[in-house]
């Protein structure tokens, strides 16, 4: 069998930013390095390493770094197309089709799924140094999104906003953002990745956090909701205490053997009744009913895996020990879009300009139920003392 894993190709004069290796490459080989190709032949190891032409870049340097990840001879691409000369078939990942030399090797057969595949489901759980990556990385993002809170005012444009939460992370030397961050205030709350960021925000309006940061290249995702203004109106801790519910219901239903299409089902319920406490859904018997219309006002998944990726692993079925997952519960209200029959036109219309609230927390299973990762308050009170 033959397998070829590439880390990824990463061009410093001009690529922006820190290199980002290939998750599953990471995972597989704990090597972050650049333009580096793994070949694994007849239970043989060889490093295939591709030097760019750039001018700062020291090639001598980068293999003796290659040395202390793995014990492999280094081969040139010559060498390589003439171990493969015989090959039946080469297993590897998608991203060989960015590989500089994939001219040269698309004449061999390819597998570019089945190790995706397979890693899809082992990348499910975490070992201990992985769970210890993701908790620090949602620290530093729980410390950001204070930061932002305490330092935030009317006006503060959301590049701003923007601009706080790296410099706290940048504290710490952490570079890498574990996607591109959301900061949306009032009616642009409704985009559920709303990512223009020119816009000030305006004094009263409902600010709407969605960020994350990496550590040791394991990513974190929270998400807040705070007043610009400092205070929660009315309207405001209405809808904001629906969705805070709804999540704190959902947290108690995190356990081992838990499945995941039966907690939302049961999540979606508590939104519905919580909805219907301030009149912005209308009263309806059966449970189908009750899920139709809060697809409406729900319209995305409960949560998902957090680990390499943002978004890690594919589909939640079954939770199991030692899973991470960010669990997201929010309101919206999508003007424009088609909107269920039992939905109070009156209360709509009233809590519209708000755009709508989702508040997240990354946890980690444990062996009775889970750990909150997530360090910064989520609790009407605890924010506006913050914000003080």
């Amino acid at each position: 069998m033959t397998t070829i894993l590439y880390s990824g190709y990463y061009d410093p004069d001009k690529d922006k930013g820190p290199f980002e290796v290939d998750p599953n490459f990471f995972y597989l080989t704990s090597c972050d390095l650049p333009n580096v190709t793994i070949i694994k032949h007849h239970k043989k190891d060889y490093v295939l390493v591709e030097i760019p032409d750039i001018s700062n870049y020291d090639a001598e340097h980068f293999k003796m770094k290659l040395k202390h990840c793995f014990n492999a001879e280094i081969v040139d691409l010559k060498d390589l197309i003439s171990l493969l000369q015989n090959c039946k078939i080469i297993h590897t990942l998608p991203n060989i089709e960015t590989h500089p030399n994939f001219s040269s090797l698309r004449r061999f057969p390819m597998d570019m799924s089945s190790i995706s595949s397979k890693l899809s489901k082992k990348r499910e759980l975490k070992f201990i140094d992985e769970l210890k990556s993701i908790e620090q990385a949602c620290k530093y993002t729980s410390g950001g999104i204070k930061h932002i809170m305490k330092h935030s005012k009317p006006n503060m444009s959301q590049i701003e906003l923007i601009g706080l939460f790296k410099h706290y992370l940048s504290k710490f030397g952490v570079q890498r953002l574990s996607f591109n961050p959301i900061t949306a205030h009032g009616k642009y709350n409704q985009y559920l990745h709303y990512e223009a960021h020119d816009r000030k925000v305006t004094k009263g309006s409902l600010v709407l956090l969605d960020l994350g940061c990496k550590y040791k290249h394991y990513c974190s995702d929270i998400s807040r909701c705070f007043p610009i203004s400092g205070k929660f109106t009315k309207i405001q801790k209405n809808l904001y205490n629906v969705v805070l519910r709804g999540l704190k219901y959902a947290l108690t239903l995190m356990k081992p053997g838990a499945h995941w299409q039966t907690i939302t089902h049961k999540v979606i319920l508590k939104l519905y009744d919580e909805c219907l406490k301030i009149h912005l859904v209308m009263p309806l018997q059966h449970k189908s009913d009750k899920v139709k219309v809060m697809t409406t006002l729900m319209p995305h998944l409960l949560g998902h895996h957090v680990g390499l990726d943002n978004h890690d692993c594919g589909s939640i079925t079954t939770l199991k020990k030692d899973m991470v997952v960010a669990v997201e519960p929010g309101i919206y209200f999508q003007i424009g879009k088609d909107k269920s029959p039992h939905i109070n036109t009156s209360t709509w219309q009233e809590y519209e300009h708000l755009g709508g609230i989702r508040i997240e927390d990354t946890i980690v299973i444990t062996s009775t139920g889970y750990k909150n990762l997530s360090k910064v308050t989520k609790e009407i009170a605890g924010i506006e003392k913050l914000m003080k």
